[in-house]
Formats: structure tokens, sequence, C-alpha cells
């Protein structure tokens, strides 16, 4: 497996990435991006060819961005291309991401690595100290995991980490898994929830309420976020008692009657590691 370059900070991998042989440009490991995104102010610094206009839902809003190719996109390892990772003809939209934080002096976010790259690979992370493998798939269970210990999921219709999660012991859910949000400043465990789901865990509990609210910025703007408390979550093996719900107004993407809610990596840190076999459908914790 080879240990790529990566930086963790508040919940999120950042990759320096090279495109197109240029200098290492930081991307964020993001399972709930289904296209992967570059920067507009570098897809033109690095004249990257537009090829289509298309529709973006953010958590924040729907936007009409670019969509760009890039002809080789390649992980670094010790600040040298890793070419047996590389990826050719890579198409992620562009968006304004000059707000985004990146914890590495004098650098900006450069984008989000998303699942039209992960797709073909096994990642395995540690969070303490951080590490990121990445490895083409061998046809065996990845080395060093308990094959006993996962939680299958699926890529959704836009491409995204989708597992099954239980509330409060009765309320059965799709859930999307995206490591690239960051870590809010809310009480660990929790997850995001769509506004539909927090009423119907009110209806059952009139005894939830809203406790507090916070501001964050997103893919389409910023937003108000309000939070309450439910009983249990539990996903696949993992049990949390009493997790905070940050509770998604219906904009954006959240404004889709389908839409799901979401788990971080805030959930994974305490147990040290997690692996994502793409190809077989498998979170090994």
């Amino acid at each position: 497996m080879p240990i790529i370059d990566t930086v963790y900070d508040r919940g999120q991998f950042f990759v320096p990435l090279s495109l197109n042989g240029s200098a290492p440009h930081y991307f964020i490991f993001d399972t709930g991006a289904g296209v992967s995104a570059v920067d507009a102010g570098l897809a033109a610094e690095l004249n990257l060819p537009v090829i289509a206009h298309t529709e973006l839902a953010g958590t924040a809003g729907v936007l009409m961005v670019n969509q760009v190719r890039i002809a080789r996109v390649a992980p670094l390892r010790r600040g040298r291309r890793v070419d047996e990772l590389a990826l050719y003809g890579l198409m992620p939209t562009t968006n304004d991401l000059s707000k985004f934080h990146v914890p590495v002096p004098n650098t900006r976010e450069a984008g989000l690595l998303g699942n039209d790259y992960l797709q073909g690979f096994v990642v395995q992370m540690q969070f303490n100290p951080p590490l990121l493998d990445i490895s083409r798939p061998t046809g065996f269970v990845p080395a060093g995991v308990d094959v006993d210990r996962f939680v299958p999921f699926v890529l959704d219709d836009n491409n995204i980490v989708r597992l099954q999660g239980v509330l409060d012991g009765w309320m059965t859910v799709d859930l999307r898994f995206d490591t690239g949000s960051n870590t809010m400043t809310v009480p660990s465990p929790y997850l995001n929830i769509t506004t539909p789901m927090w009423r119907a865990l009110c209806d059952r509990h009139p005894e939830y309420q809203v406790t507090d609210s916070l501001k964050a910025t997103g893919i389409g703007g910023e937003v108000t976020l309000q939070i309450g408390h439910i009983q249990s979550l539990d996903v696949g093996l993992l049990h949390f008692d009493n997790p905070s719900v940050i509770i998604q107004p219906p904009v954006g993407y959240f404004g889709n009657p389908d839409a799901v809610g979401f788990i971080a990596l805030n959930l994974l840190e305490p147990s040290g590691w997690a692996t994502f076999d793409y190809p077989n459908g498998r979170l090994y914790l």
C-alpha cells in the first residue's frame, strides 16, 4: 500500500496532488463528493479546458458551474508523484473555494478529491498520527483488517458513499458518509439530519427541542444550522448514546425531498483507523 502525503485537521484529510505535472495543490479527501471539484481560480491558472456546464447542489444552495478536464492527477509521497495511483482524464467541477481553510501556511484549498477518483481504490486511514494508504484492489481482503468488523456501503445515484443507520432504535435511515465535512463546534458524537427526519423524531418524542445553533459555510454559501439531541445512533457495529444532531435547513441538496442525512469522520476518530474498500463496498473498522 503506498502511503501518501497528507495533513489531518478538524476531521478532514488534506492530500497534495499534482495536476498535469504541477506543483502540489491540496485537495480534501471527500467521500461525500460524487464528482471531484477544483478551485475556479486554480483551474484558470492551469488553463484547464472547460468541457461542460452543469448544476451543482451543495449544502447551502444550487449553483451552475463549469466542468473541466485534468489530463493527469497523481497524489504525492515525500513530495514526489506516485505514478501507480495516477488517474487520467478526471473531470471535476469548478467553484470558488477561496474561503475554505487549509492547515498549511500560505496555502489555499485547491479542491475536493471525490469518488470519481476514489472508487477504484482501497483507502486506509489512520488518525493519530495521520496516515493515508491508497492501493489498487488485489482481490484479497485489505491487509490488517478484521474481516468481521465492517459496515457495508454503496455508491448512490450521485456516486456518493451511502450506508444505513438507525436513530433512537427505531428509525432506519440512509446516511451519506462525508469525509469532506470538517469537525464542527458541537459535542461529539454527532450526525447531520434533514428537517423531515427531525420532525419525525419529534413526533415520537415531543420533549425533543432545539438547544443551540451555529453558522456554517458550504458549497452555495452560508447556512444557519440548528442543534438538538436524540437518544441513540447505530451504524452497523457502531453504537452511540445521546448523539447531537445538526439539522440541515431545506436548501441546496437538502431542499430535495429525497435528501438524506450524513455522518463524518468524527464518529471514527476514537477507533484510531478505518478502511474504505470501494470495490467490495465495505467500510472496515
